[in-house]
């Protein structure tokens, strides 16, 4: 008796309770915003999104947790429980997390799995999101593309600042301030292929001026802060693009574009090539002859085996190693060198391969010609005196072709990344021979990466043991084939299903996304994670809705008859 009365007692409390929080309850239950208000926040969500992952982690993040939490608000969960339950393209597009998620099951390393399914919540929410939420007017688009256009420019006019302005940076790679380069060629790259649409879209002369600007600004900027990869995209979007418009176009147009193609293609690589002639393809010069003595008969030590070139001077050839160490030390004391690998070695490396770039001899006599601006490169380990000279691009292009020779000519090829990526992936492929059904779980890819350098006998340094650096590899690495099949399926069944209602700008972006999973670990960032799946899902919906609507139109001019 006594728990039923207070139970009746709770129960009155909690009358109570609802009458005096009823508004809050009304805002629980039924959401307190108008639909018109929920819209301004959701275009608030991915506009902000547009501009903000441009520009840092904190910006990315916090427009996300806007969209997700105004869905939340927004309540209405029957409805879009019923527009998502058999909605085979959101299945489809989603599978990658879930896979991800059943992979946990057979992962050692639950820590490094959890953090991974973070990264990846995103591949759930932002379909969700757009697939629940009606679709973008033209004019909600553009305004969109609008404001990823300006966080764009914003972030090339900091690296610039930050690079040239307020500090002297001189490594290329450290350019690129909210991103890696890679990350941002494919942004800037994706930027460049939406001004042109609108200059296609737009009819007026001052809108398309602006736009051709911009254009310029993002072109001048990968330039500036020696965005190779960005380039080379660049320039593969442009071929692409001119030869389906030579398929399209009159016999005129098609000659011009043709001639357009060809004298692009020869500068380009003759640009390439030049690079290569003028600092790696050995010079016939007295300089690299091998010779017995200096002019004052000291012998000389010969130590080139495997061709190594500054301007093309070969680097340990004709080497007095007592005069130059001796000489060196005594012109700079403060920064002396041994040949004693523990005692400072890499300032020999440094300094001959900068003797080398000025055809200066590897000799006391070398050194003593070197002027204080060449002391103070070489303190600063540079290694050719033209780097100063050289702009980001041309540095990029330099050690691109570097590494390749590196690679070529078995050097060491730690440290450079394009030359480390075969190392990389020949690591993954012997974990997939190993384990090549589901993989070694979510969260092990790289503690069996780790153990695959050593039973692969990689020549890498345990400071290089990197991820596999190709998107189809890490999946497979982590969930076998059976994840490579659903990656390779949501990737390609929405482009497949979907082909004739996509946007225009989905074809550059889906070009770049494709390229940069064959070598990169795209998805494993924030920055690589956010470019695919915000156009990726916002591409695909508008897709979707254009696609339902033109089938109810067909199925409404079928009633009609």
């Amino acid at each position: 008796m006594k728990s039923v009365v207070k139970t009746g007692g709770y129960f009155k409390d909690f009358i109570n309770l609802h009458h005096t929080f009823s508004p809050l309850f009304s805002f629980l239950y039924f959401g307190l915003l108008s639909p018109r208000i929920h819209r301004y926040i959701f275009l608030f969500g991915i506009c902000s999104l547009g501009f903000g992952m441009m520009i840092g982690a904190v910006p990315t993040s916090v427009p996300q947790f806007i969209l997700f939490g105004n869905w939340l608000l927004e309540m209405d969960f029957k409805r879009k429980w019923e527009q998502l339950r058999f909605h085979k393209l959101f299945w489809i597009m989603t599978s990658l997390l879930f896979i991800h998620v059943i992979g946990m099951a057979w992962t050692s390393n639950a820590n490094e799995g959890i953090q991974d399914l973070k990264t990846k919540m995103t591949l759930l929410l932002l379909p969700m999101v757009f697939f629940t939420t009606a679709p973008l007017s033209k004019k909600e688009f553009h305004i969109l593309l609008y404001c990823f256009l300006l966080g764009s420019f914003v972030n090339v006019t900091w690296c610039y600042i930050y690079s040239f302005v307020l500090h002297k940076n001189e490594v290329a790679r450290s350019a690129s301030r909210f991103m890696s380069h890679i990350r941002l060629g494919l942004y800037l790259n994706v930027a460049i292929s939406a001004c042109v649409y609108f200059i296609w879209y737009h009819k007026e002369l001052l809108r398309r001026g602006l736009f051709l600007i911009l254009i310029l600004v993002f072109l001048f900027g990968m330039y500036a802060l020696g965005l190779a990869s960005g380039f080379v995209n660049f320039f593969i979007l442009c071929f692409l693009a001119g030869v389906y418009l030579i398929f399209r176009q009159s016999f005129k147009i098609k000659i011009v574009l043709i001639l357009v193609l060809g004298v692009g293609i020869y500068f380009v690589s003759n640009y390439v090539i030049g690079v290569y002639n003028s600092q790696i393809a050995p010079k016939q010069t007295a300089y690299n002859t091998l010779q017995e003595k200096n002019k004052f008969g000291v012998p000389y030590f010969h130590l080139d085996t495997l061709g190594q070139k500054e301007n093309g001077n070969y680097v340990h050839r004709n080497l007095d190693l007592i005069g130059l160490g001796k000489q060196w030390n005594k012109r700079c004391p403060e920064d002396t060198f041994s040949y004693d690998p523990q005692v400072n070695l890499n300032r020999f490396e440094i300094l001959i391969r900068y003797l080398s770039s000025k055809e200066l001899t590897k000799d006391s006599v070398g050194v003593w010609q070197l002027t204080e601006e060449d002391l103070r490169k070489i303190k600063n380990n540079k290694v050719n005196y033209l780097t100063d000279k050289w702009s980001y691009l041309h540095k990029r292009v330099y050690e691109i072709v570097y590494e390749i020779d590196e690679a070529w000519n078995g050097r060491d090829i730690n440290g450079h990344s394009l030359s480390m990526r075969p190392y990389f992936w020949k690591a993954a492929l012997h974990i997939v021979k190993n384990n090549s059904i589901i993989g070694v779980g979510t969260g092990d890819v790289q503690t069996e990466m780790n153990k695959a350098y050593v039973e692969t006998n990689s020549p890498l340094s345990k400071k290089w043991y990197k991820r596999p650096h190709n998107q189809f590899l890490t999946i497979t690495v982590a969930l076998g084939f059976i994840g490579l099949i659903v990656f390779l399926v949501s990737l390609f069944w929405p482009v497949f299903r979907l082909r004739k209602y996509f946007h225009v700008l989905f074809w550059p972006f889906f070009y770049l996304a494709i390229s940069s999973f064959l070598l990169e670990d795209t998805l494993e960032s924030q920055a690589g994670l956010t470019f695919f799946n915000y156009f990726n899902s916002l591409f695909i919906a508008l897709a979707w809705f254009s696609f339902s609507q033109n089938n109810a139109e067909k199925a409404e001019f079928a009633e009609q008859k």
